[in-house]
């Protein structure tokens, strides 16, 4: 279930968005079909705070491999 969002929201706001959405489920008051399109709604929003973290990982992996790169320059000196 991938949806392209039109401007990427910070893990912050996601995971904001979807503290909101699990709010709205835990309200026994809302009729059903408005609780299936929330709960949805924080289907995508959870895929979405996955694929920020993936996002978050890789650019860690970038920097790590970096650093190391500048660990065996200096070692070589």
């Amino acid at each position: 279930m991938r949806y392209n969002m039109s401007s990427e929201l910070t893990i912050e706001e996601l995971t904001a968005k979807l503290k909101s959405q699990l709010a709205k489920l835990e309200d026994n008051s809302i009729p059903l079909n408005e609780a299936m399109e929330v709960y949805r709604e924080a289907a995508i929003t959870l895929e979405q705070c996955y694929d920020s973290l993936d996002k978050a990982k890789g650019h860690l992996s970038d920097i790590n491999e970096e650093i190391d790169k500048l660990r065996m320059k200096r070692d070589e000196l």
